[in-house]
């Protein structure tokens, strides 16, 4: 009982360390309870407890997907098995992670506090990849607050942060277990916090003491219109007019207006009456517009945003790559539709065939939309291909007023750090705002507003550690893990 207890008390404080609650130093003490609960256990049961450990915890992360099917019209029975099934699945990865930590070597004086460490990030980065890949709350966005801690994230990712919380834990129960700090991996975990918090003042003060030329002003348009008017035709001239209000609010010194995902409730590039709409809306405010729109083109459905001119003509666009799995396309659609009847009713996308950037008149833009800012490495193609700012833009009005539109927003923040680029979000219904290279967040907006925001910007063209050469320090860490347990197991 008392290592149930344990379990459930990690699970507690992991879910207490992501947003809403955002209590990121709880993160750092967060897997003690768990490690106390499987060190010298069995294998299997090590794995069992991973397993509930991470069962509870996902659970807790990702209420919202009950919250979000029910509003779609499922029943409760139905959204609690999705809930259930991802969240199961996801905590396999606990379960793989504490079935290696028991079967670790114990002879040596680091590997028990750094091969754990290994294996982890490299069940997020398999997590980020297999099935599509599904990397919300990875262990390193906890710390979206902690800016100093971050910052080496333009060097490792947040697999990086990851890495630094579990060899924290890792020691702390180290030392409750021999009751001393005299031991080599208090001294290297302390050195590596110490110089990775170091580095982080270090680039904090120096991006504040810069002289930036912000001359470019940039206006988010917010419409908080209802997921469930969107797209029904009823509606369509109320969303018209929300947005052309929104437009003609933002001020005339505007370089550039960004608006969400899909804002318009129709195809932008057939729709006659749309299209003339837009023309006329981007020469009355004399700038240029990013819109988000869905498209239909050689009979196939795209997600995508495009570069409307002052003079209302398209002129360059990006195509959604990474799609979302039973939201924009549907795997065994028609096994899976007998059973939830919410998946009928989802429409099937094609992705976009390249991560280009759009040429717009104040720079490079790397857009990604809505769920494809979770995937770091993606972000980064958009960035070597050019890219000075990222944007992006995203719907959200799914999640509803849960814990997700606050995590999804501050997966952003690292994305700013790895790559050194200011981040643009407009999202429909929030959280919208402008985030700096260092991962700090000017302006933002509340959730469920209609409203508009601006602030100026900085673009830049520099290339980081990251941005060159990706995954590296996450690789790495697979691959360490890999010879340390071959050569333990198979005497190499």
């Amino acid at each position: 009982m008392k290592k149930i207890l344990l379990c459930i008390l990690s699970s507690i404080l992991l879910i207490l360390s992501f947003p809403k609650t955002s209590l990121w130093f709880l993160a750092w003490i967060s897997l003690v309870p768990l490690f106390a609960a499987i060190q010298d256990e069995k294998p299997l049961k090590s794995f069992l407890y991973g397993i509930f450990t991470g069962l509870i915890f996902y659970c807790g992360i990702l209420y919202w997907l009950a919250t979000t099917f029910s509003a779609a019209g499922e029943s409760i029975i139905v959204s609690i098995t999705v809930l259930i099934l991802l969240s199961f699945y996801l905590a396999i990865y606990f379960g793989l992670f504490c079935l290696s930590y028991s079967l670790l070597p114990t002879t040596h004086s680091l590997l028990p506090v750094f091969l754990p460490a290994f294996t982890w990030v490299s069940l997020e980065l398999i997590r980020t990849h297999l099935f599509t890949g599904f990397p919300w709350a990875l262990l390193g966005y906890t710390q979206w607050n902690f800016l100093p801690i971050i910052q080496i994230s333009e060097f490792t990712g947040v697999y990086g942060i990851s890495f630094l919380i579990v060899i924290t834990n890792l020691t702390i129960l180290k030392i409750i277990n021999e009751r001393s700090l005299k031991n080599i991996s208090t001294i290297v975990t302390c050195f590596l916090f110490l110089i990775s918090l170091l580095f982080g003042f270090f680039k904090l003060n120096k991006s504040t003491n810069e002289q930036m030329n912000k001359s470019t002003i940039i206006s988010i348009l917010q419409g908080n219109i209802d997921q469930y008017k969107k797209w029904d035709n009823t509606y369509e001239q109320e969303i018209l007019d929300t947005y052309s209000q929104l437009a003609n609010l933002c001020p005339s010194k505007t370089n550039l207006i960004i608006w969400p995902e899909s804002a318009i409730p129709e195809d932008l590039v057939n729709n006659k009456n749309i299209s003339n709409w837009i023309k006329n809306l981007a020469k009355k405010t004399r700038t240029q517009h990013l819109v988000g729109s869905n498209v239909f083109r050689n009979n196939e459905n795209y997600t995508s945003a495009f570069l409307i001119s002052n003079d209302g003509k398209i002129i360059d666009e990006y195509s959604k790559i990474h799609l979302v799995p039973f939201g924009e396309y549907v795997p065994l659609r028609h096994i899976i539709g007998k059973f939830v009847k919410a998946i009928n009713e989802i429409g099937e996308f094609t992705p976009g065939k390249e991560y280009n950037v759009i040429n717009s008149a104040i720079g490079k833009i790397g857009v990604n939309i809505c769920f494809e800012t979770i995937f770091p490495n993606e972000t980064r193609k958009s960035i070597r291909n050019g890219a000075e700012i990222i944007v992006n833009i995203t719907n959200d009005a799914w999640y509803l007023k849960t814990s997700a539109p606050y995590q999804h927003f501050t997966i952003n923040i690292f994305r700013a750090v790895e790559n050194r680029r200011e981040v643009i979000r407009a999202a429909n219904t929030g959280i919208s705002g402008f985030i700096d290279s260092c991962g700090r967040v000017r302006l933002k907006t509340n959730i469920f507003t209609k409203t508009i925001l601006t602030d100026s910007i900085q673009l830049s063209s520099k290339l980081t550690f990251y941005t060159k050469h990706g995954d590296i320090f996450a690789y790495i860490c697979t691959l360490l893990t890999i010879i340390i347990l071959v050569k333990k197991y198979f005497n190499f």
